[in-house]
């Protein structure tokens, strides 16, 4: 399997662990909400096209999920799942491929970059206090990564005053 797979997987499965595990660590919005929307309308996908055993029959069968209809047409306005956003990410993915003839190490090494980006952005986004009460415990992956972003001068958590050469972390 190429490397660039394996870290888009990786970076893939800790998001989600941060999703489901430790939710007060990712930025506020209606990631929850979304989680369970979508956990709700994949089931419902899956148990209507009967149980897969594979992984590779479900994301086949995500890959042949029809992105023509909007999505509104299918499933209202109240959802907010981002099941049918993925199954229109995963055709656009595999189309680089086909259609505009990456290799597979391009593809999943793009794939990979946009999971790091999002593991910055969550690092940047979680709340100071957060990051020091897992630190606590021994620090999560993301509690690390906050800390080299600030130690590279990518974070606005921490500010530095002109002339000292002492930082002031902002717990807000």
């Amino acid at each position: 399997m190429l490397q660039s797979c394996v870290r888009s997987r990786l970076f893939s499965n800790y998001m989600m662990y941060l999703l489901v595990r430790r939710p007060s660590m990712l930025p506020n919005g209606i990631g929850q909400i979304r989680f369970d929307d979508t956990c709700a309308e994949a089931k419902e996908l899956l148990l209507e096209r009967k149980y897969m055993k594979k992984g590779k029959e479900a994301s086949d069968m995500i890959l042949q999920v029809n992105t023509e209809i909007p999505p509104s047409e299918v499933k209202g306005d109240r959802s907010k799942s981002v099941l049918f956003d993925a199954c229109r990410l995963a055709k656009s993915l595999q189309a680089l491929e086909t259609e505009k003839n990456w290799s597979k190490e391009e593809k999943w090494e793009m794939i990979s970059r946009v999971w790091l980006e999002m593991l910055c952005h969550a690092a940047s986004h979680c709340r100071g206090l957060e990051h020091a009460r897992q630190l606590s415990r021994g620090g999560e992956l993301l509690t690390h990564v906050w800390l080299l972003m600030a130690h590279l001068g990518i974070t606005e958590q921490f500010q530095i005053s002109q002339g000292h050469v002492r930082a002031k972390l902002v717990l807000d």
